[in-house]
């Protein structure tokens, strides 16, 4: 499925365009994939690394995609800055093996995912 027809299905589905609460499910998806790889690497299967790794830069292509970078957005252009820096790290992580990476790409997630939180709940509390 393209990001047009993904993004004009979840608007069909969900009375909308997609927000930030709906990246949260594919932040979570990239963390389950770093986590797998880390494993991976621990246990010495590297087949299974480069797959979750392949299956995480996937995952990252398809969120960018649904990004809105048009000009006055704000959000779209920062996220594709942080999904950039995630990409680095998880080549750094497969090239290296580097298991030090893959924490730092799951704290980088786990403050995207705590950040984004706390603005949806302080703009409901508005």
């Amino acid at each position: 499925m393209s990001v047009p027809m993904l993004v004009g299905y979840h608007a069909s589905m969900f009375d909308g365009l997609p927000g930030v609460n709906w990246l949260r499910p594919g932040w979570r998806g990239l963390r389950l994939y770093g986590r797998k790889a880390k494993i991976a690497i621990v246990d010495g299967n590297f087949l299974e690394k480069a797959e979750m790794i392949r299956r995480a830069d996937e995952l990252l292509t398809l969120l960018t995609g649904i990004l809105e970078t048009n000009e006055g957005s704000t959000l779209g252009p920062a996220l594709m800055s942080i999904y950039a820096a995630l990409r680095e790290t998880l080549l750094r992580a497969n090239i290296n093996d580097d298991l030090v990476a893959l924490d730092e790409y799951d704290v980088a997630l786990a403050a995207l995912d705590r950040q984004m939180l706390q603005s949806l709940e302080s703009e409901r509390a508005a």
